[in-house]
């Protein structure tokens, strides 16, 4: 099924991209966050921006979008598009730690393909594979620079937005996009979780958690992404790989919850304190849970519920 219109992402990687995607899967605009399948590698590497994995989402966000805003404008008229900044300098070193920590944890080479594609991607937007700051910096200025003046006479196509600044949220996105605020629920922060979060909790968890137990997250600030690297960690709402936004009401969301126990042979439920909104929003689902399935953990992190 064909989703319009399309909502393009163009923001640079550490410029709130993972909070974009999931302030947009809060409204219910399914997204992905830096598509990297070998589909989307293949089609980008032939210049065929009719990206087949927008099909079945309506949004996609961060680097590989970033370079191509002009082609995916014509390949779908009448998408959005939204370009995430931040301080230059701050940029800059938050892309330097990533670029860093990536080497230094060996993720370089111990996933080719990936490697492959990500060497690819940073080929198109920085002209180098590895952080060189006065690369980058140039690479950050012409983008801003070519994007604004691309879309300098249609200023209800494009947003440009500083998410890291803590002067944006859910006004300007909703204004933008014309959807409704979402009632109670608090704009995202991807862009606050670190690695050392992420490895706090993932300490955490396994304290309760046997290695190659699936656990199932609802989380809305990024420490899935942290998670899954040590673990194999299922987004709540996920379906076939993909996870699809908030439920509509408390009966998707325990029926989302009994799915996922049942099919994915998930052991455990955790809930990222930063995401307990989610407990409150769905009352009748926090009800159902606590009804039947005891609170193993409670740290600063996050919340886990055995579901065996």
């Amino acid at each position: 099924m064909t989703l319009t219109p399309k909502v393009f992402g163009l923001g640079l990687s550490k410029t709130a991209t993972s909070t974009l995607t999931e302030a947009l899967n809060v409204l219910r605009i399914p997204t992905i966050h830096y598509p990297n399948d070998d589909r989307t590698f293949a089609e980008l590497q032939h210049g065929n921006y009719r990206l087949s994995i927008l099909d079945e989402y309506q949004g996609v966000t961060d680097t590989p979008i970033a370079p191509f805003y002009a082609q995916f404008d014509r390949a779908w008229p009448g998408s959005k598009f939204i370009l995430t900044i931040r301080e230059k300098n701050s940029w800059l070193r938050s892309a330097e730690s990533h670029w860093r920590l990536l080497k230094e944890t060996g993720q370089r080479v111990q996933d080719e393909r990936f490697q492959a594609f990500t060497d690819f991607v940073s080929a198109c937007v920085y002209g180098c594979t590895y952080f060189n700051a006065e690369r980058f910096s140039y690479a950050y200025d012409m983008h801003l620079l070519n994007v604004k003046d691309f879309f300098a006479n249609r200023p209800d196509d494009l947003l440009v937005v500083d998410i890291c600044s803590g002067a944006a949220g859910w006004t300007e996105l909703c204004t933008f996009l014309d959807v409704p605020v979402p009632d109670g629920i608090p704009f995202p922060h991807a862009y606050r979780t670190n690695w050392l979060a992420g490895q706090q909790a993932s300490a955490d968890i396994c304290t309760v958690v046997s290695d190659d137990e699936p656990v199932i997250i609802i989380d809305h600030d990024g420490l899935a992404n942290f998670l899954a690297a040590s673990r194999r960690v299922v987004r709540f709402g996920e379906r076939s790989g993909r996870y699809w936004g908030l439920p509509a009401d408390d009966s998707e969301a325990i029926d989302d919850l009994e799915r996922q126990r049942t099919d994915g042979r998930a052991g455990f439920l955790a809930v990222s304190m930063s995401s307990l909104w989610f407990l409150d929003k769905f009352a009748g689902f926090a009800d159902y849970l606590r009804s039947r399935y005891p609170c193993v953990l409670t740290s600063e992190r996050l919340m886990v519920f055995d579901l065996r």
